[in-house]
């Protein structure tokens, strides 16, 4: 099960992360278990900012920022992170555990 502490300092690493680009506005940060041990899935939309950013490239930056944000005294795997603009979160339904159907 996830704890919320776990939950709450991936969110505050991806605000973290966001303060290093001042054109990205996060309007969203997400954190569900993956179901796998303290394994989590993370969603970030973001309001403005990642329009020109290639969806990879945004997704392996956040990544990185809260690896090294947590650093190795906390085991966690993020098998799923998705960096979306808020048009293309739109497109997507989520299910009550963030599955996406």
């Amino acid at each position: 099960m996830l704890r919320r502490e776990l939950a709450e300092k991936i969110k505050n690493s991806v605000y973290d992360w966001a303060k290093q680009y001042p054109h990205v506005e996060i309007s969203r940060v997400e954190v569900y278990p993956s179901g796998f041990d303290d394994d989590v899935d993370v969603i970030v939309v973001a309001k403005k900012g990642f329009e020109n950013w290639p969806k990879i490239a945004r997704q392996i930056d956040i990544a990185d920022f809260i690896g090294k944000q947590l650093g190795d005294a906390i085991a966690v795997k993020i098998p799923i992170l998705h960096a979306f603009t808020e048009e293309q979160y739109e497109k997507y339904e989520t299910t009550g555990d963030g599955a996406f159907v």
